[in-house]
């Protein structure tokens, strides 16, 4: 005769599905929503619109996501296209309590990196888990809007201009102080406190 933990062993290894591991490196912290979106080259607000996606032996989904863009809060020297594709894409993270971050017609900010004209990857800060990727609600979207660099919102390429409109509101006025990440310096501040720092280093040296 078995003993009942033998048993009960048996039945949950039969019982439950296969679960990804979350084992992220020595070492490895949780990055902020802003210094990520801050090292990111381009930031879209937009919608979840459909995805092609096939699922491996881990069962972890991956594929093509494709977006609409509503509105570009970042973006580098070239344009962002209304419509673009996210490729190559995981759906689920073991790590985040978000496990299903990819699902249609769901609103989303991302980080991205640009691959080819309308094809996008997701910008990653570190080497584990710290994926640009974030729900769409009104309290992430001020959030982001307040990390400096990211306060000029405008419509992708292709977009009616008046459908800025469908952006949330801005959550900090053109004149007001941006959030900078710690650890990070901004070039038009670097630019008046090194010249003050200097004087106030030759003052005291009198």
């Amino acid at each position: 005769m078995y003993s009942p933990l033998v048993v009960l062993l048996v039945t949950l290894t039969f019982l439950c599905p296969e679960i990804p591991a979350c084992s992220p490196p020595l070492g490895w912290k949780s990055i902020s929503l802003e210094e990520v979106l801050f090292n990111s080259a381009i930031v879209v607000y937009g919608k979840d619109v459909g995805h092609n996606l096939t699922a491996n032996r881990t069962q972890d989904v991956r594929g093509e996501v494709f977006l609409q863009v509503y509105c570009v809060l970042k973006k580098d020297s070239s344009g962002i296209p209304e419509n673009i594709t996210l490729s190559p894409v995981s759906i689920a993270d073991p790590c985040s309590d978000w496990t299903h971050r990819f699902i249609p017609g769901q609103m989303i900010i991302l980080g991205l990196k640009r691959s080819s004209a309308d094809t996008f990857t997701i910008h990653m800060e570190g080497d584990f888990a710290n994926e640009a990727i974030y729900k769409g609600d009104t309290d992430t979207y001020n959030k982001a809007t307040k990390v400096c660099g990211l306060q000029t919102i405008t419509v992708p390429d292709g977009r009616n201009a008046s459908l800025i409109s469908d952006c949330p509101p801005h959550a900090v006025p053109a004149d007001a102080g941006c959030v900078m990440p710690s650890g990070t310096t901004d070039f038009r501040v670097s630019m008046i406190l090194l010249p003050a720092l200097s004087i106030l280093a030759s003052t005291l040296k009198l």
